[in-house]
């Protein structure tokens, strides 16, 4: 269990800090993520996408997001986890949100990789 909690902490310090060489090897070849945003529209990502969102932001000259998380749920069966919270942060719109997050891990190459994500954004108020 803490296997998956330290890689999650890792993955919100080096995402929030738009840290892309360390993204490239957090996120898995298969990666994919869903976001489904207040009003129903749905996005989705796959590994360089997604890292090249994380990267516009960057180059975009972007603060730091913020790295407040909420823990549900983490566990591990065999060479996958999950990880359920909720995190606070303006990174997907621009704009403030509550993020609850189901992410999905792979053991795989010595090391914890996510291979999926599904992102449900909130208004902070909700």
């Amino acid at each position: 269990m803490e296997a998956i909690r330290a890689a999650m902490d890792h993955l919100i310090d080096r995402a929030t800090n738009y840290d892309i060489d360390a993204l490239q090897s957090i996120y898995h070849d298969d990666f994919h993520t869903t976001l489904v945003a207040p009003d129903s529209t749905v996005t989705t990502f796959n590994k360089q996408e997604f890292i090249e969102h994380f990267r516009k932001q960057a180059d975009a000259g972007k603060h730091q997001l913020n790295t407040w998380a909420e823990w549900h749920d983490f566990h591990i069966l065999g060479d996958t986890g999950v990880s359920v919270l909720t995190r606070k942060h303006s990174g997907m719109n621009n704009q403030e949100m509550k993020l609850l997050c189901n992410i999905e891990w792979r053991f795989e190459d010595g090391r914890w990789q996510v291979l999926r994500e599904a992102i449900f954004m909130q208004p902070l108020d909700s």
